[in-house]
């Protein structure tokens, strides 16, 4: 049997390499589902009563917070809907001057040419567009406005002309689920999109309310999925959202993914609060945009401090003392389920997830076989080799949290080629035998971003 992989959580915990940023409650747009109940609210409970907003002054506070305890994280401004906020660009531009790396999550509604230029201008890496259906009455039925889907087709149109990367988001569901594989086609070749996304509903906000799949009809969904992923693979990043037991269905599959995807330190498929945060709109700090529970707020306490110190945080990155299924299985390095939908569906974040049926240790053999080749997102960026200063310089290219992971790629590559120094030349080498365009400054291609 292999040997297992040792984990050092205080080291891979050290800080957040994402922050999902809620500016705003306010939305042109009044979906279902929406985790945030965004618009005018609905949600009558504790964590969606405060429906306040930080001003300017205080969202460039934060940036600065960010900036300092987290470089070059990736920087989500969302909403609600985001483009709404009149100082949007405004706080763009701070951010992105920080040394953030920005992107913007939209429903696509406000997306004109000129905006798409500004923000390309001010230096955002990229936009992330909802598109639910193939049928416009169907979209707008699930996004509860006419004309949604007829806005989001062409705000991509317009991001592709322009030369903006963009991400094609879609949550699953029974309006959806006959479609998938065309909704994939669609956002590929009409849109022009390099990854598609797709959610798996956490009930939470409004989404708490909305009828959903059993877990077997889901591993029907994940099933399709992965042929989908496969399909794809060297055009296309599919990915599962919400879904960390995704990859007991690759590892199922007959031509499963040859490298297993998970986040450093034991954290497994889901990094809410060991890389991972939210911040919604008042300025309220949660391990994941999905998950309201609350471990601070930035107007009183810092970052840094909500991070390292609070209880919540401290909690949910205890992986190895989930409860339930989640607790014995074999597959907790790489899955460790969902903590916001074990919340939402139990009321414990570190209960089992109740969306899989995964029966623990019926995997273990195809475990211990791919898990010397698995992919951890968020491992140190520490170099063995020697490195030429441009080399060094085309690695700041690529998002902090995936860095660490490129760097051991690229150094691997080295090892079994004989090359002792990292040049320019050598990451072109190896940039080419991946076929797949860049997103967002990096690579696509079999999950390797580019150097």
């Amino acid at each position: 049997m292999a040997t297992p992989v040792q984990h050092d959580p205080a080291a891979a915990f050290a800080r957040p390499y994402v922050v999902s940023w809620n500016l705003t409650y306010r939305c042109n747009l009044a979906c279902e589902h929406c985790y945030l109940d965004a618009g005018p609210g609905k949600v009558k409970t504790f964590a969606f009563s405060d429906r306040s907003e930080l001003s300017t002054e205080q969202c460039c506070r934060i940036v600065d917070q960010i900036a300092a305890f987290a470089p070059e994280a990736v920087t989500i401004l969302t909403g609600g809907e985001p483009l709404l906020r009149r100082d949007i660009v405004d706080i763009v531009r701070y951010a992105v001057g920080k040394g953030l790396w920005v992107v913007v999550g939209t429903n696509g509604v406000k997306i004109t040419e000129n905006l798409a230029r500004i923000l390309q201008a001010e230096g955002v890496r990229g936009l992330a567009l909802s598109l639910d259906a193939l049928d416009p009455e169907r979209h707008d039925a699930f996004r509860r406005v006419q004309g949604a889907w007829e806005n989001t087709v062409e705000g991509a149109k317009i991001l592709t002309g322009v030369g903006l990367p963009f991400i094609v988001q879609t949550t699953v569901g029974a309006h959806n689920r006959r479609e998938l594989a065309r909704i994939a086609a669609f956002a590929h070749d009409e849109l022009g999109a390099k990854v598609w996304n797709v959610y798996f509903l956490v009930p939470s906000g409004r989404g708490s309310f909305v009828s959903d799949f059993s877990p077997a009809e889901y591993d029907v969904v994940l099933a399709e999925l992965a042929g989908i992923q496969r399909t794809w693979a060297d055009r296309m990043l599919v990915n599962a959202k919400c879904a960390p037991h995704f990859v007991r269905t690759l590892l199922s599959a007959d031509s499963p993914a040859p490298f297993p995807k998970s986040f450093a330190g034991g954290a497994g498929g889901c990094p809410a609060g060991t890389h991972y945060l939210g911040i919604r709109p008042n300025g309220d700090v949660t391990p994941c945009p999905y998950l309201p529970l609350f471990a601070g707020n930035l107007n009183a306490t810092g970052l840094r401090d909500i991070w390292d110190g609070s209880d919540l945080f401290n909690q949910i990155r205890q992986r190895n003392q989930l409860g339930g299924r989640c607790g014995s299985c074999e597959l907790s390095s790489m899955c460790g389920g969902c903590r916001a939908r074990a919340h939402g569906m139990t009321g414990d974040v570190m209960a089992e997830d109740p969306l899989c049926t995964h029966e623990p240790g019926t995997l273990r053999a195809a475990v211990d076989r791919l898990r010397p080749q698995a992919v951890e997102y968020g491992t140190a960026a520490a170099a063995a080799l020697a490195w030429e200063p441009e080399a060094q310089e085309r690695m700041k290219r690529i998002p902090a949290f995936v860095r660490g992971m490129v760097t051991k790629s690229v150094e691997s590559w080295c090892a079994k080629n004989g090359v002792s120094l990292v040049t320019a030349t050598v990451l072109d080498e190896i940039r080419a035998k991946m076929p797949t365009p860049k997103v967002f400054g990096f690579g696509a291609g079999k999950g390797a971003p580019e150097a």
